[in-house]
Order: C-alpha cells, then sequence, then structure tokens
C-alpha cells in the first residue's frame, strides 16, 4: 500500500549544487509535519480565525458599501490577506498559521494558538521570501532572493516570540551578484519546499478555504479502486463531459475556473474556463487517475486554446464525483506538465531547473481545492492519455 501524507509541506524538490551550509546538521531528527488527532481544537481555532478574517476582507471587496471609494479601493484590495501554510515551527505538535497579505509588500505574518486564541508571534515584511521545511531543528527555513543574490536563513519560535538566526548561505557579492547555481539542499539537505494556497476561494464568492486545516498532518492509506465506487461515479463524470450534464466548476489555484454551475459547452467558451481566449477551448486528452487514493478515479482532462487563438496555453480539469454531484477543479498554465499514476502533476523542465514547484498534488472537497508539494518519482508511470480532439 502506497501512503498519502496530506499536508502542505510534504516533498522534497529542489537538487543540485551550491554554497557550502552555514551551520552543520544536528542528529536531532523531526518530522516537518506531525500526526495530530482530530480530537485537537486547535483545528477549529484556525477555521474560526480564518472564517472571520474572510468575513472581514468581504466587507472591504464589497463595492456597494457606503463608504466606497473608488481612489481607495485598489489599495485596500491590494493590502488583503493572499495565501497561507500551516507549519509547526517549535514542533510542539500544533502548527503554527503563516498567513501573507498584500502583492507589493508580502507582509507574513505568523500566528499560533495559546489559550483556545489565535495570537500574533511575529512578522516578516519581505517580498522576495519563500519557506522551506527545517528537517534537522525546530524552525523554519527562509530563503530570500531579492532579484539576483541569495540569502538563507532559520526562523525559530522561542519564548512565544518569532525569531531570526544568522544566516546559513549568502551570496558572495564581491564575487558574483546573480545567484544562479545555488540549490537549497547544498544548505539544508533535506529540506522541502513549502506551497501556500490561497485564504479564500472564489466560489461561492469569499468561502474562507479552509480545507489545508482539516488536512494537516493525516496521513491516510491509499487503497485499491474500488470498483462500485468507481463504476458508479464515470457515467455521472461521462454525462458531464459528453451529455451535456450540469457539473459545479470552481478554481483549484485561484488563477481562473470558477464558473459555477456550468456545462461543459458553456465552461469552454471565453470566460468559462479563461477569460483570455478569443474562441473556445478545445479538449485534447483525458486520463483516469485516483489523485486522492480513495479508491475512486478521478478524470483529467487536458484542455488548450484554439490554434487560431491569440494565446496558447493549456489547463488541467479535474472531473470528480462526490455524492451524486460533479466537481470540477481547473488547474491553470499547464502546458508542459503531466501526470503520474500515483496522481502526482509535474512540470519536467521546473525539475531539472531545480525551480520550487516542480512537483504536487491536489486535495479536493466540493467547492475547495489547493495543490501541495510532493515528491517525484522517477520511476513512476505516466498515466495513459486518451487523445481526443
Amino acid at each position: 500500500m502506497r501512503k498519502l501524507a496530506f499536508g502542505l509541506i510534504l516533498c522534497l524538490l529542489l537538487s543540485g549544487c551550491g554554497g557550502s551550509p552555514a551551520e552543520e546538521p544536528t542528529e536531532a531528527q523531526g518530522p516537518p509535519v506531525q500526526v495530530i488527532g482530530p480530537e485537537e481544537d486547535w483545528r477549529e481555532v484556525y477555521v474560526k480565525f480564518l472564517e472571520d478574517l474572510c468575513e472581514e476582507e468581504r466587507a472591504v471587496l464589497n463595492v456597494d458599501r457606503p463608504d466606497y471609494d473608488p481612489n481607495l479601493h485598489p489599495a485596500q484590495v491590494g493590502s488583503l490577506s493572499q495565501e497561507y501554510f500551516l507549519y509547526d515551527l517549535d514542533w510542539d505538535g500544533v502548527p503554527e498559521l503563516v498567513l501573507r497579505f498584500g502583492w507589493d509588500s508580502w507582509d507574513t505574518r505568523f500566528y499560533t494558538v495559546r489559550d483556545g486564541e489565535v495570537t500574533e508571534v511575529g512578522r516578516e515584511e519581505n517580498r522576495y521570501i519563500s519557506f522551506f521545511t527545517s528537517p534537522d531543528r525546530p524552525g523554519i527555513i527562509v530563503r530570500d532572493t531579492p532579484k539576483g543574490p541569495v540569502f538563507v536563513y532559520r526562523l525559530t519560535l522561542e519564548d512565544g516570540e518569532l525569531r531570526q538566526g544568522e544566516y546559513l548561505y549568502e551570496t558572495d557579492m564581491e564575487k558574483q551578484f546573480s545567484d544562479l547555481t545555488f540549490r537549497m539542499e547544498d544548505v539544508v539537505p533535506g529540506a522541502e519546499y513549502i506551497r501556500s494556497c490561497r485564504t479564500m476561494a472564489d466560489w461561492p464568492e469569499h468561502t474562507p478555504l479552509t480545507l489545508p486545516i482539516d488536512d494537516y498532518g493525516r496521513e491516510e492509506t491509499a487503497v485499491e479502486t474500488d470498483p462500485e465506487r468507481d463504476g458508479a461515479a464515470r457515467p455521472l463524470i461521462l454525462a458531464a463531459l459528453e451529455s451535456g450534464a450540469p457539473f459545479c466548476a470552481v478554481s483549484g489555484d485561484g488563477w481562473g475556473g470558477d464558473a459555477g454551475r456550468t456545462t461543459m459547452a458553456e465552461y469552454s467558451q471565453p470566460g468559462g474556463i479563461t477569460e483570455h481566449a478569443e474562441k473556445p477551448l478545445v479538449p485534447r486528452r483525458r486520463a483516469w487517475v485516483d489523485l486522492n487514493g480513495d479508491g475512486q478515479r478521478e478524470c483529467v482532462l487536458y484542455v488548450e486554446h484554439d490554434t487560431g487563438d491569440y494565446i496558447q496555453s493549456g489547463y488541467f480539469v479535474i472531473f470528480s464525483e462526490q455524492a451524486g454531484t460533479v466537481y470540477a477543479y481547473c488547474l491553470n498554465y499547464t502546458s508542459r506538465m503531466d501526470v503520474t499514476v500515483d496522481g502526482v502533476f509535474f512540470d519536467p523542465w521546473y525539475l531539472e531547473e531545480g525551480i520550487d514547484g516542480g512537483a504536487w498534488r491536489v486535495s479536493f472537497r466540493e467547492n475547495l481545492c489547493y495543490q501541495y508539494t510532493a515528491a517525484f518519482d522517477a520511476s513512476a508511470p505516466l498515466v495513459e492519455w486518451e487523445l481526443l480532439n
């Protein structure tokens, strides 16, 4: 049986060469994600926090409010929350919530749960940072890439406050400015890229995307395909794909595809999967694969722009049957990507170049869907595609 660990920080991503680490790894080893029982109430606290935050931000987004000012509105919207992830900085079994605000300043705030309440423990105000797991000791690894050079340091949670440690890696500015040879695995072996998810889903409008909180730290065993469940789901999915049956379409990554209740004919039109099209999108191929290991296969449909369109790009649309309803999750700009039989999506060029986000899985439930980092197994077979047009 293969194991699927649902969370946001689950796999190795980077490879290659780089500078020498400033600190040698210790013998202490700790899991980046600890399995936590469902009885713990920190999930409820974080869910309530996100629900309240989305309620506040929904009011800001409302252009019909009495105090709406078109001159101030862009700046107000630009400072709202964008994405978040969960990570246990101090290895106490309860993850911290790391929430990023604003498209320009990237104000990153760290929260934890104390006495049943969400408490802010520190901030990082830096636009060019990304996060990695700290496999050898408590904390989280930060990579700062301000347009060329690279700086790496560890943040820790000590005495209830966020603290920055010494630099683990610094680009030698006397020798180079654009640090193209840097690879995180040479600085912190075993560090894994942490992929964030958006704070709100767009259908229904401004819904808090709390599924990562439910998934965090829970390990599930992938089961064999259940012929009865799988056989019941396939006709409903095919009816949506081929016979005009309605389905619920939502974005899987926040970059488009939130059409709500629709049909395939409507969804393929400009404004369905994407607004950036002049002609209807064309289904090219599809494959059946169990993406979440529950014994029931989903249909991954690949569609792309018409050859005469001014944009040439592709999209994955995942069709999933849940309790008699078909949901479609749109993953945008996937022209180079493929899928393994284990349900891992990957971009070969990203993997070859050591770029963050090269391999990932999806977790979904009704109108909620997000991506999380996944280990890439080069020996895993690719899915068998059925060509359509």
